[in-house]
């Protein structure tokens, strides 16, 4: 108590000292501390490692097999297209488990979070993990025309993106034509679209998707869309074979 007390008076004198004190010199010295560093409890790593043996052979199975490289571009790509259809395409058998529920006609994935690009040959779980690192889910959203419309808008200023189900034509950055089911938008009419929850939450600056009219949350990972998808497909002997289809031309 005393030496706390000393030092509590010090320290009022030295606060209360009006005296300006310049440093002129100082001196640095490392000081190691690898000696204290801990060696691996061995208890630890053996009641890790079975898990970590399992989650290394879930991440080694070979989901799918594509006979090109897929290569993310604007403003249309193999990747870009092949991710969007099946996107379009997972959102449409969700709703058809439901009686009345609306099917989607339109995909948007935002073209950010697709964070690598998927190799020729065999497709690992670990790869699409990679391409999709996040725990995004998906949902479907109702939305206007007008807002479909912002969201093309949006696509021409960022000279294309990640979309299904759609053809949008851009000339100079701005919308030439944009078409739905082969029909111009109706900006006063309702659409269905499928996309995942962070964008439909306005990230990446959509946030023409906070307009819409309805959410359905499917509480569906949409990187376990995709792994389950490839591997039907995997398993059924399809291998990816995407076209160029011309569902964004820029010019």
């Amino acid at each position: 108590m005393r030496k706390i007390a000393f030092l509590i008076a010090a320290l009022s004198v030295l606060l209360s000292c009006k005296t300006k004190l310049i440093v002129h010199d100082f001196k640095a010295d490392n000081i190691p501390n690898y000696q204290n560093i801990s060696t691996f409890d061995s208890s630890i790593v053996n009641f890790v490692q079975p898990y970590k043996a399992e989650i290394d052979l879930d991440m080694k199975e070979v989901v799918a097999e594509s006979d090109v490289e897929l290569i993310k571009k604007k403003p249309e790509s193999l990747l870009t297209n092949y991710l969007a259809d099946i996107l379009l395409h997972e959102g449409q058998m969700y709703a058809s488990r439901y009686t009345g529920r609306p099917i989607p006609t339109v995909a948007y994935l935002n073209y950010g979070g697709i964070r690598t690009d998927l190799p020729k040959g065999k497709i690992t779980v670990g790869k699409i993990f990679e391409l999709m690192p996040f725990e995004n889910e998906m949902v479907l959203l109702k939305l206007k025309g007008e807002d479909l419309y912002s969201m093309a808008e949006k696509i021409a200023q960022q000279g294309g993106d990640c979309v299904a189900g759609l053809k949008l034509s851009i000339k100079a950055g701005e919308i030439e034509s944009f078409a739905i089911n082969n029909k111009p938008v109706n900006k006063g009419i309702y659409y269905w679209l499928v996309t995942n929850d962070y964008v439909a939450n306005g990230g990446d600056d959509m946030t023409m998707f906070l307009n819409r009219a309805t959410i359905i949350n499917t509480g569906i990972k949409l990187r376990d869309c995709f792994i389950e998808h490839m591997r039907n497909d995997f398993d059924a002997g399809r291998i990816i074979s995407p076209k160029l289809d011309g569902r964004i031309s820029y010019e």
